[in-house]
């Protein structure tokens, strides 16, 4: 499954290490840990869309 969220900036988004006092900066690595490192990014004239590939489980196999 693959979510996609676009937004109006250009800057990059980037992994950083929040430490644990920290109050932001853990959303890409949740994104990274969650997909396995499988997402990306697509600058565009306006923005980017960020990308991130779920793995699903099959229907036979659930």
């Amino acid at each position: 499954m693959r979510i996609s969220v676009r937004d109006g900036s250009r800057a990059l988004p980037c992994l950083i290490d929040a430490g644990p006092a920290a109050v932001s900066g853990r959303g890409m690595a949740l994104v990274h840990h969650l997909t396995g490192g499988h997402w990306g990014v697509t600058l565009e004239p306006l923005g980017k869309t960020v990308h991130a590939d779920l793995r699903t489980r099959s229907p036979a196999l659930a």
